[in-house]
């Protein structure tokens, strides 16, 4: 009986994957971005890109562990989130602890700093059930657009202030997805409901941010703290919104919305690594 409890313990069941298909998105984003402006790559920037992801399956059994264990069978749920989390954690330190060790990067010491620090407070999120808000997503975008800024750190071997700006820009550009998201799948909701676009919840903070980044991003240029060629890759952010609120809601095709959203982060990714290429900044 002793072996059986044993055995039923230890075994690891099936592998816990996260299912937030836009946060890989944002993640592969932003690591293609920084890797793409550097335009290098190396055994380092394999070890973190094998790293964050370890680090990204880990977020799942986090989430788990997070929430209180209530109800039948959550201790034993949260017994194999535990042991994924720590098989996720060993991944992560077997590929990032090199970049220390033997490739002596310990500039890279503020983003394991910083990505702790967006780990806990995901959890907290999670725990209090805040993690789908629209603070929650601002702010796990902001923890996964800060892999560009380190994957451009770890190609270039050093912290540059193009790294800085990259995580700025990166950030914008997926925060709007997040309030375009909202504003669709909200729209779809009130339509529902017999509710008129006006009406929509999420329309206005949508609009509001999308304002902002049609002041912010020619600001930035205009005081040359980024290359003017990055206003067009904003272009299809802008175009994006636009033609969303232009739509009725009476279908919506969740994973169309998905795909859609994965085509506008390639081409502003892609169009982001050109205008940095072209237009190159000191330091």
């Amino acid at each position: 009986m002793a072996d059986a409890l044993i055995t039923k313990d230890m075994v690891m069941g099936r592998p816990i994957v996260p299912k937030e298909h836009g946060a890989w998105a944002v993640l592969y984003g932003a690591f293609v971005a920084g890797v793409g402006v550097a335009g290098q790559v190396t055994l380092p920037v394999v070890l973190f890109l094998l790293g964050v992801t370890a680090i990204a399956f880990a977020n799942a059994p986090l989430a788990i562990l997070a929430r209180p264990a209530i109800g039948p069978g959550q201790s034993e749920r949260q017994r194999h989130a535990l042991a994924w989390f720590l098989v996720y954690g060993a991944a992560a330190a077997a590929t990032l602890s090199p970049l220390w060790v033997i490739f002596r990067m310990s500039f890279l010491l503020p983003f394991g700093m910083g990505a702790t620090f967006f780990l806990l407070l995901r959890a907290f999120l999670v725990r209090e059930r805040d993690d789908r808000t629209l603070i929650g997503e601002l702010v796990g975008t902001a923890g996964l657009t800060m892999v560009g800024a380190a994957a451009h750190a770890v190609a270039v071997g050093e912290v540059q202030r193009v790294g800085a700006l990259l995580w700025l820009l990166l950030f914008l550009f997926f925060a709007s997805g997040v309030f375009y998201v909202r504003m669709r799948v909200q729209g779809l909701v009130v339509e529902r409901k017999g509710g008129t676009t006006a009406s929509n919840p999420a329309l206005w903070p949508c609009v509001l941010y999308h304002g902002l980044l049609v002041v912010v991003v020619p600001a930035l240029i205009l005081v040359r703290v980024i290359p003017w060629p990055v206003l067009l890759a904003f272009a299809p952010a802008l175009w994006r919104a636009a033609s969303g609120l232009c739509r009725g809601e009476t279908r919506l095709s969740l994973r169309r919305l998905g795909w859609s959203e994965v085509a506008v982060a390639t081409a502003f990714v892609f169009l982001l690594i050109a205008a940095f290429w072209f237009t190159p900044l000191a330091g």
